[in-house]
């Protein structure tokens, strides 16, 4: 171990090249130790669907049939309790337009009074939203209105007639 004296690694410069590496090694993990963990990563949020609304429904009148001008009555259909329903109407092909809206009673029914529509063809839908900006849409209801039929003249009014 010792030589002349000396510890034996002060003799040549073959015995400082091997103290050299596990110094370096020493000074290695003394460098990693001083930095601080590495902070654990926070669990992952795994979003939460909202719960699906009821479906809506248009129940009544029912789809694809002629009805009198006179005839229309209501729109009556299913909504989720406490969401806001609103009817739209297209005339033909355009654009749907809203024809009323109005909030669901707990019982989830709604109804529109139908009135004052010119004999053609018409697209119905219904769409219910809810506070939180969900929101369910009936299928389209396809209505023809015919025109409602003149007045016969009664046999009595043509006798009147033909007497002048």
């Amino acid at each position: 171990m010792f030589a002349n004296g000396k510890p034996r690694y002060w003799l040549g410069t073959y015995d400082r090249w091997h103290l050299l590496l596990p110094v370096a090694f020493l000074g290695v993990l003394a460098w990693l130790w001083t930095f601080p963990p590495a902070p654990a990563l926070p669990e992952p949020v795994v979003p939460v669907a909202p719960p699906p609304i009821a479906a809506t429904v248009i129940d009544s009148p029912p789809g694809n049939t002629h009805f009198r001008a006179s005839r229309i009555g209501d729109v009556e259909g299913r909504a989720q309790p406490g969401s806001v329903v609103v009817l739209y109407y297209a005339p033909a092909q355009l654009a749907l337009r809203e024809l009323g809206r109005m909030e669901v009673p707990a019982d989830g029914r709604y109804r529109f009074r139908l009135a004052g529509f010119a004999p053609q063809f018409y697209t119905l839908k219904a769409v219910a939203w809810t506070r939180d900006g969900r929101s369910s849409q009936s299928a389209d209801l396809y209505l023809w209105i015919d025109a409602d039929p003149r007045p016969t003249p009664s046999p009595a009014t043509k006798r009147r007639k033909t007497a002048r």
